[in-house]
């Protein structure tokens, strides 16, 4: 799928027409902190909140779960749902909007009231109402999809995909940055995905990346806070299977979640050799951006088409504990990203950053890695199934915090308190 000017340049404008939100983040809240409404029909409960001293609905959205412990969708038979889909189950996910919280109701309303919901993010805690039967109802919705040409449009950003691939990610736009001259500039050059292994040797190694992945959509569930996308992907090297994922992709208005499912079988043993895997974005002409980790200690790398002593330092220092990666453009665009580890992994994982105005790692759009930032795994054991979730976070300006502040409060887990009323 090409891309035009005329698409990027309305692609941009679209951004500058909506509202910037602050604090938009998506909050995810499960069945367990709604103890008081578990077995009812989820269908016959809205949210509301009290905005300008009235009572306003507010958008919610339900996911349902899987026994296994991934996003549930209908077309993936290796799970199994878990509960009711009518009904509000232990398992069951429920987003909200942080910002959309607000103060103590008080006198009366005309809506049946049920509830009140306490959420805590950091050190700020916002009421939701639950109503039964309300009669008003959110009508918002904040990320479209387009199937045809795997366009995603937000309240925040736009991204396209090439070549009907969901793994060639393609412009990312987001709103108050602008390359020079106030032109539209894609921040992004692409994802990367990069898996090598040695074949009948660890000498004569094969390198796949997204060129060589074609992931099928399986399923799209739309709802007015996320997008969820099932897609899978098997690959075969000299006639035997050696890779399946699934993908289980969570887009929200400035958030995107990668649920990665992936099994290099145990036959694959036989053809491979010391598999490993890269998984990286690239950004487009990024100079003077600067990267901090959770494991590197005070080092920052800054993007000036070179490799410091500090930046190779911060290569060579594995991951340890929960981990996130902070980017900022300085421009406008901040970014985080956590890789969280949820199942099958005892494997080194290292910072993947390269900074190099000449260095070509295809797939390539623009030259060089300005910069190129992500995570390396290496020595993937065969046999066992690995679960990770890959979690993109972005902003204008980090909430105006500092990096280890701002991943702190984004990424913890909000605290709510469900009180019948």
């Amino acid at each position: 799928m090409k891309i035009t000017t005329t698409w990027r340049c309305a692609l941009f404008l679209w951004l500058l027409a909506v509202p910037f939100t602050l604090q938009a983040q998506i909050i995810t809240l499960t069945g367990d902190d709604f103890k008081a409404l578990q077995g009812k029909q989820s269908g016959l409960y809205s949210f509301f909140a009290v905005s300008d001293g009235k009572l306003q609905p507010v958008p919610h959205q339900w996911l349902q779960w899987s026994e296994e412990g991934y996003p549930f969708f209908e077309e993936d038979s290796s799970t199994t749902l878990s509960g009711d889909p009518l009904r509000i189950d232990p398992a069951d996910r429920l987003l909200l909007r942080f910002e959309d919280g607000g103060g103590s109701l008080t006198g009366n309303t005309a809506e049946q009231i049920v509830a009140e919901l306490a959420v805590q993010q950091g050190d700020e805690t916002r009421l939701f109402y639950v109503a039964k039967n309300a009669y008003l109802q959110s009508t918002e919705r904040y990320v479209q999809f387009d199937p045809d040409t795997l366009t995603i449009k937000s309240t925040d950003f736009a991204l396209t995909m090439a070549d009907n691939n969901l793994f060639k990610w393609n412009n990312f736009y987001f709103r108050g940055f602008e390359g020079k001259g106030g032109k539209p500039q894609s921040i992004l050059d692409t994802l990367k995905l990069r898996l090598s292994a040695g074949v009948f040797g660890e000498n004569n190694r094969l390198t796949l990346n997204n060129n060589n992945l074609d992931p099928k959509v399986q399923e799209i569930i739309s709802g007015p806070l996320a997008t969820l996308i099932y897609a899978s992907t098997s690959v075969k090297v000299a006639r035997v299977p050696v890779l399946r994922i699934d993908n289980y992709f969570l887009v929200m208005p400035r958030q995107f979640e990668i649920h990665s499912r992936f099994t290099l079988p145990g036959l694959a043993e036989s053809v491979l050799k010391r598999p490993a895997l890269d998984i990286s974005l690239d950004g487009n002409d990024l100079y003077n951006s600067k990267l901090m980790t959770s494991w590197t200690g005070n080092n920052v790398a800054i993007t000036d088409g070179t490799l410091s002593r500090s930046e190779q330092k911060m290569l060579s220092m594995p991951l340890q504990g929960d981990n996130w990666i902070w980017f900022g453009t300085g421009r406008g665009f901040d970014l985080l990203a956590q890789l969280a580890f949820v199942k099958g992994f005892d494997t080194p994982v290292h910072l993947l950053y390269q900074d190099d105005a000449e260095q070509i790692n295809e797939p390539e759009r623009f030259p060089g890695q300005l910069p190129n930032v992500g995570f390396s795994l290496s020595d993937l054991p065969f046999g066992q199934e690995f679960y990770f979730i890959t979690r993109l976070y972005y902003s204008k300006d980090s909430e105006g915090l500092g990096p280890g502040q701002y991943a702190e409060s984004t990424l913890s887990q909000p605290r709510a308190q469900l009180s019948p009323r």
